[in-house]
């Protein structure tokens, strides 16, 4: 017996391009690079927020809920991104935020106030207070009749996961299309959602790639074990689902077997988390900055100062002279507010 298969709602254009990127792989001294262009989901400037959307969203219709409530920062884009897709799915959204209402609002915010989301404020700027606060606005819903659907900070959940699962699959088909067997894949590492679901499917696929996740906003000690559980939810997920149609084309995977090379099972080995913060959360390193003006002097490629760009400085640091992949994912909001001075 399997379990259902996870309801998914379309709401990123998949597949996202896979570009080479001589130019930026000659300044950096590395081999050659390509970029998995996941900051064109194409879904309300979302980023790598549309891929875990299409199933929690899903899921929350399937649940019959009536609004979709979630919580971060001031800025967060997954936030953002969650009004879109309430707005999208004709449900209400309610946003439990850190802190007090900034003056004037980043663009991040904005959009969701524009996109209809109902904010309250945890009085506090430690993000903890967000994950205290969820179940209790959750509960206010329910008491008052509503259905509501609780997602944790961005989406971080092995159903959410299971997004980027995919696109691990859909990443091996492009890499296999062009003849490039890439060794390392690089991304950027916030709640964890977006690394577990690559870890579960590249072991699925057998285990390609070293996947180094850079971590922009929390500890390793902390994101590594986090990583790993979600890896192993969403792996479970997948495998009790059967076979999975994985959206991308050709022959779907059987997400049920074992993987060719070893354990389907996501083992600690499997979790490569560096640290990446530099002089903090939301704060831009030197690192990232001489990165982003690399990338968009070599590339034309915009990646925000304070997320991405960090990710995208550990590139030099994990070359070894093969193919590589840089994962980008989005924060093009966050990269039009530094421009301007702004709060993101």
């Amino acid at each position: 017996m399997t379990a259902a298969r996870p309801a998914r709602t379309r709401l990123a254009t998949l597949p996202t391009p896979l570009v080479a990127a001589p130019r930026l792989a000659q300044l950096l001294g590395t081999g050659p690079l390509y970029i998995k262009r996941d900051d064109l989901t194409g879904f309300a400037i979302g980023g790598n927020k549309a891929r875990p959307l299409e199933f929690l969203v899903a899921a929350a219709v399937t649940d019959r809920a009536d609004t979709l409530v979630t919580g971060g920062g001031p800025g967060s884009n997954f936030c953002a991104a969650v009004a879109a897709a309430a707005l999208w799915a004709g449900l209400r959204c309610e946003l439990v935020l850190a802190g007090q209402p900034p003056s004037p609002p980043g663009p991040a915010l904005s959009l969701a106030l524009s996109w209809g989301a109902t904010v309250h404020w945890t009085g506090s700027a430690e993000r903890e207070s967000v994950d205290d606060q969820l179940p209790r606005a959750a509960a206010a819903l329910s008491s008052s009749g509503h259905r509501p659907y609780l997602i944790p900070r961005g989406g971080a959940t092995g159903l959410g996961a299971i997004g980027y699962a995919l696109a691990a699959f859909e990443l091996q088909e492009q890499l296999a299309a062009i003849g490039v067997a890439a060794g390392r894949v690089v991304v950027a590492v916030g709640s964890g959602g977006t690394l577990a679901g690559l870890v579960a499917g590249n072991v699925l696929l057998g285990r390609p790639w070293t996947l180094v996740g850079g971590s922009v906003s929390r500890p390793v000690e902390d994101v590594a074990p986090r990583v790993l559980a979600l890896a192993r939810e969403c792996a479970r997920l997948i495998a009790g689902a059967g076979v999975l149609d994985h959206g991308v084309g050709g022959t779907a995977p059987s997400m049920g077997r074992t993987a060719p090379g070893g354990t389907a099972e996501p083992t600690p080995g499997d979790v490569v988390v560096v640290d990446a913060r530099g002089p903090g959360h939301g704060l831009p390193s030197p690192e990232g900055l001489a990165a982003a003006e690399q990338a968009m002097r070599t590339e034309g490629l915009m990646v925000d100062p304070a997320y991405t760009a960090k990710a995208l400085s550990l590139v030099p640091r994990y070359a070894d002279g093969g193919d590589m992949v840089f994962w980008h994912t989005g924060g093009l909001l966050d990269a039009v507010a530094a421009a301007a001075g702004a709060r993101p």
